[in-house]
């Protein structure tokens, strides 16, 4: 039962997908899952492996695409295992049977097994000849026997509509991947797109490419270079634990012993350790780029360091790693205000944001939630319902604000699941809302209050904003919008 559980799980798929990006190698199926099968024989594919792991940009390109081959997969054939709950559901009370009833029972159940099951391996004719004289249902070896041929005939005409899904879509998803693979890359090198610009834009796109709609969300990614706070949001909402997700590390300054040794003679060689005294050069430059610092902090775990080896032991480290407690990636709920006010460059701004923290849950793999006000709200879970996605930025922002039906959608989000207790929290507004009644604000005291909760916002605009004491961090950018004549 657990291989059958494992093999209609999203996750499983997923993580071939990715153990493959990180090795090059796809283990090969322990059993006959079609889908296992097939995915094990895509990622064999020796031009593929080529393209894939020799780029950064190609292993986004396959992983996205072959991930929304596999959701599309895995629904389709959980769809189908759901009609068929009946046939399971059968087989289970038919072991419970008594020996009245399989006597009265007995036949009608293995003629319609066996109409139904012709040609996948369930013998008919040997139940009807060795039940025929009213005994051998009384068999419990015999009965037994009957209901494991029954399953495996069940499972071989499941394996068969599995191998049917993926041969409705193989052809047209492999020479979408492949022109993918081969046209993407050749844009971006000759139009000199960044590779950060490429995978926020990609990220929009649903794995269906062409340049129109890639170059109308590239521009709104540009934005963030005009407005740098909203990197500095991205950072905040991006709160990650360590590697290993149960610490987060910091450096702590002590007092600093004089170093007796400080010839070149003194330095014997390089080695691996923690020894932050003894930090080769790059290591410390790693440590200094906001984006390799995980990766230095589990090095330093693991003492993977590069550091100078001294004949000397008079050095001691005058700077040390401390570990405190950390949160985990929680989920992300964005409230993006679409009221008239917003219409315009607080618009695209409010997009650019929005944009970079699609692509940063899509990488880190943690659930982003939009909720979108003016007076009513549309919400909208962007990693499950991209389709909606998209279509929310086909609209411009209109009609007025009121925060109460969003805050009623958040705390109910919040409330669904525990995995939502550690959430971050951020408005994306320029926070002319009038303030909610009480009650609500009282709620709001009350989730700030609760470990690991945060509410951050991002206020587009210069105004009295009446909603500060109610957040842990309010940004501001001083958007000042155009005179009209």
């Amino acid at each position: 039962m657990n291989k059958a559980k494992r093999t209609y799980d999203l996750a499983f798929y997923a993580g071939l997908v990715e153990r493959f990006l990180q090795t090059g190698v796809c283990e090969p199926p322990q059993e006959q899952d079609p889908l296992y099968v097939y995915l094990a024989s895509l990622m064999a594919d020796p031009w593929l492996k080529v393209q894939v792991l020799s780029s950064e940009i190609c292993a986004r390109i396959f992983r996205d695409n072959i991930l929304q081959f596999i959701q599309y997969y895995v629904e389709k054939d959980r769809y189908n295992l759901q009609k068929n709950q009946v046939e399971t559901l059968g087989m289970a009370q038919a072991a419970e049977w008594s020996s009245r009833r399989r006597r009265n029972g007995w036949q009608a159940l293995v003629e319609e097994v066996g109409e139904k099951y012709i040609g996948y391996g369930f013998d008919a004719p040997f139940y009807l000849r060795e039940m025929a004289n009213g005994e051998g249902c009384s068999d419990d070896a015999l009965w037994e026997k009957m209901l494991r041929d029954w399953e495996a005939a069940f499972q071989r005409q499941r394996r068969q509509q599995q191998s049917q899904l993926i041969a409705q879509r193989q052809t047209s998803f492999e020479q979408r991947l492949r022109r993918n693979l081969h046209d993407i890359p050749e844009y971006l090198e000759k139009n000199r797109i960044e590779k950060d610009e490429f995978f926020q834009s990609w990220g929009m796109m649903d794995g269906i490419w062409n340049t129109h709609d890639f170059e109308r969300f590239r521009q709104a990614v540009r934005l963030q270079r005009r407005y740098p706070v909203l990197q500095v949001i991205a950072d905040r909402m991006g709160r990650v634990a360590d590697i290993e997700g149960h610490e987060r590390m910091f450096v702590g300054q002590g007092n600093e012993l004089p170093l007796e040794h400080a010839s070149r003679s003194d330095i014997e060689g390089v080695a691996l350790g923690n020894d932050l005294n003894a930090l080769l050069p790059g290591e410390w430059a790693q440590y200094m780029d906001s984006g390799l610092e995980d990766a230095f902090l589990y090095r330093y775990l693991s003492r993977k360091l590069q550091v100078f080896r001294h004949k000397s032991q008079a050095l001691r480290p005058a700077r040390t790693l401390e570990s405190r407690p950390a949160r985990l990636k929680g989920p992300m709920v964005v409230c993006l205000d679409t009221s008239g006010s917003m219409e315009g460059t607080p618009e695209k701004i409010a997009a650019s944001l929005l944009i970079k923290l699609v692509e940063m849950a899509d990488r880190q793999r943690r659930d982003c939630y939009l909720i979108a006000f003016s007076v009513s709200v549309r919400p909208i879970d962007v990693r499950r319902q991209r389709a909606k996605l998209l279509d929310f930025f086909t609209h411009s922002s209109t009609g007025g604000t009121d925060a109460t039906q969003m805050l009623e959608t958040t705390f109910r989000l919040l409330s669904s699941r525990s995995e939502y207790f550690n959430a971050d929290v951020l408005w994306i507004s320029d926070f002319k809302i009038p303030l909610c009644r009480p009650a609500l604000l009282e709620q709001l005291i009350q989730w700030r209050k609760r470990r690991g909760v945060c509410f951050y916002g991002l206020q587009i605009g210069k105004a009295d904003n009446a909603w500060l004491p109610f957040f842990d961090r309010i940004y501001t950018e001083g958007y000042v919008p155009p005179r009209k004549n």
